[in-house]
């Protein structure tokens, strides 16, 4: 599928066009869900977040002891694409703030 695809490039038309599910609407799933009370109240204070298509992925302590010293609210971790990657996404500068944009936002033509 191509959803969602932006139907204009003012995000204030179309806001969640820019984040394809599984990515940016985590966070509102996951307080929409009661999953974040819930988390909230067994005292949890930090969430590992992994694309299905990375099952091996694993919390990687260095950036972990980054986000803990630091006090950083969000961390992504990414990687420069190779001849291999012909899907997924990619990050764009955009009205002046970094985002990700997924190949399936992009007509083909």
């Amino acid at each position: 599928s191509l959803m969602p695809i932006a139907r204009s490039c003012r995000t204030e038309d179309d806001i969640e066009a820019w984040y394809p599910p599984g990515h940016g609407d985590f966070y509102q799933a996951f307080s929409n869900s009661g999953l974040l009370d819930e988390f909230v109240a067994q005292g949890k204070k930090h969430c590992f977040i992994s694309n299905i298509d990375n099952l091996g992925a694993t919390v990687d302590l260095n950036i972990l002891n980054m986000c803990l010293n630091q006090n950083r609210e969000f961390v992504m971790e990414v990687t420069d694409k190779t001849r291999a990657d012909v899907k997924g996404g990619t990050l764009i500068q955009y009205e002046g703030k970094l985002r990700l944009l997924e190949a399936a936002q992009v007509p083909k033509e």
